[in-house]
């Protein structure tokens, strides 16, 4: 249903295209401010559902930087946006339950990624459960209030059955 592949940075116009809807401003940022970052220690990827770009998200090979209760070198799932036109339709879980075959292709030494996800954003915490993504029991304080720190594990295959 959804793939996902690197997204080049001469390519993010192919995501710009990509909205934001009333309930995701407190969580997430514009498209095409997400797309702006330019640190060489975070790569865009890109979710399909055929030749249509729904999705984007970022990992970032230090979350330690943002988030310092992690060790350095933490690689770091963030930025994740489905577009609003495309919400509702399942994308946002299938982008979820790609992602761990994914990663473990495209970052082979990736053995456990990180999240920090609002704690007042109940439906990405009940998705990212649903994919097999598990709290820590640590919190902080981020942009819009209390957030929790989530892992994936994936050094073997963890999705749900």
């Amino acid at each position: 249903m959804i793939t996902i592949a690197p997204l080049p940075r001469q390519q993010i116009a192919k995501v710009a295209h990509l909205i934001l809807t009333e309930p995701q401003y407190p969580f997430v940022g514009e498209i095409l401010d997400m797309t702006a970052e330019r640190d060489p220690k975070t790569d865009f990827h890109c979710g399909l559902r055929g030749k249509t770009y729904v999705g984007f998200f970022k990992i970032d090979h230090d979350l330690s930087r943002k988030l310092p209760e992690l060790a350095v070198g933490s690689y770091g799932f963030r930025g994740l946006l489905i577009g609003g036109q495309y919400q509702g339709l399942g994308y946002g879980t299938a982008l979820l339950s790609a992602l761990p075959d994914y990663l473990r292709k495209t970052y082979p030494k990736m053995d456990t990624l990180w999240l920090s996800v609002d704690t007042i954003n109940t439906h990405a915490i009940g998705c990212y459960e649903k994919t097999g993504w598990t709290a820590t029991g640590l919190e902080r304080d981020g942009r819009s209030g209390r957030e929790m720190i989530m892992h994936l594990d994936l050094s073997a295959d963890q999705s749900p059955r």
